[in-house]
């Protein structure tokens, strides 16, 4: 099962994203696992361009993270990005239910 979480703030912004896991034993080869990957994958990539990423790591298969600081330049466009990633992963939590959890959780900064 491949875990994912989603910080956002009250105000509708991605502070951070968590994944860990597989979506399932065929390691590298599982359709659900690979989306969810390239969608954390670009949106980490992305911010990373922007200068917005505070800090971020994939040290080993199974595991990404990523956690934003404030950045009020940014806000409409990270607004695009939470918006995107929370539509991806929600359709793919409907599509692969038994390989994909999502958990969206709001923080307090």
């Amino acid at each position: 099962m491949l875990r994912i979480t989603l910080a956002v703030s009250r105000d509708g912004l991605l502070r951070r994203f968590e994944a860990t896991g597989h979506a399932g034993a065929d390691l590298g080869r599982n359709i659900a696992c690979a989306a969810a990957t390239v969608l954390l994958r670009t949106a980490g990539r992305e911010c990373t361009a922007r200068g917005i990423v505070e800090s971020g790591s994939a040290d080993q298969p199974g595991e990404m993270a990523m956690a934003l600081n404030r950045s009020g330049r940014h806000a409409e466009w990270l607004r695009g990005v939470t918006d995107f990633l929370r539509r991806g992963m929600g359709d793919l939590q409907k599509e692969f239910p038994d390989k994909i959890a999502l958990r969206v959780e709001t923080t307090e900064d």
